[in-house]
């Protein structure tokens, strides 16, 4: 590769990469926004430990495991420790991919808040979304789940970035990169079911 072919290179890598950071930044409207997501998924808020518990059974929330060989949860309550089905899904790709790229688990610092939770919260941190109303957090459906940028390289954010803003064009998440507590909030939509049994079946 010529020098000049190599510099063309670069520039467009990391003309790509701010793009993706750009898509990522938090604009006013995202949380209303999540919200009507929600509701078009037909996607209930939890109100506590014993609604999630009760949902669990009914397998609209699944349990997620504490620790895998490619991610692992970092102070998350045990009553909090489900996921939608899909988002779940999600969470396994995206961390196999990860820890495969990068020989590293994901560190998961959030994933269902149930409202009685995210009141106290709230009432803790002054940066946390609502427990109700059309601008309340959406960890309450179970849906989204924050991914620690603690302890990344900058080449592991930038491929997280670049993974989370494709997706996020696609319409099959919404992602948001925060700086404040430095991580990644993911909300994943039930249509993300349908991408990857569509990618699964174009490989067979």
């Amino acid at each position: 590769m010529s020098r000049n072919v190599a510099l063309v290179f670069c520039f467009l890598l990391l003309g790509a990469s701010a793009a993706a950071a750009a898509s990522l930044r938090a604009k006013v409207g995202d949380q209303a926004h999540q919200n009507r997501q929600a509701d078009r998924d037909h996607l209930s808020r939890m109100e506590d430990d014993e609604m999630a518990a009760r949902w669990a059974r009914l397998e609209l929330l699944e349990p997620v495991a504490s620790k895998t060989s490619s991610y692992y949860l970092h102070q998350i309550r045990q009553p909090n420790r489900y996921l939608r089905p899909w988002s779940k899904l999600f969470l396994a790709r995206l961390s196999r991919q990860y820890h495969a790229r990068f020989r590293t688990p994901l560190r998961v610092t959030s994933l269902l808040r149930p409202a009685h939770y995210q009141s106290s919260l709230q009432r803790r941190n002054g940066n946390a979304a609502a427990s109700e109303g059309p601008k309340a957090s959406t960890h309450l459906t179970g849906a989204s789940l924050d991914i620690s940028k603690k302890g990344m390289t900058s080449k592991q954010i930038v491929w997280m970035r670049n993974v989370l803003a494709s997706l996020n064009e696609k319409e099959y998440i919404f992602a948001i990169e925060e700086f404040k507590q430095p991580n990644f909030h993911v909300m994943v939509y039930r249509s993300y079911e349908d991408y990857v049994a569509a990618k699964v079946g174009a490989k067979r």
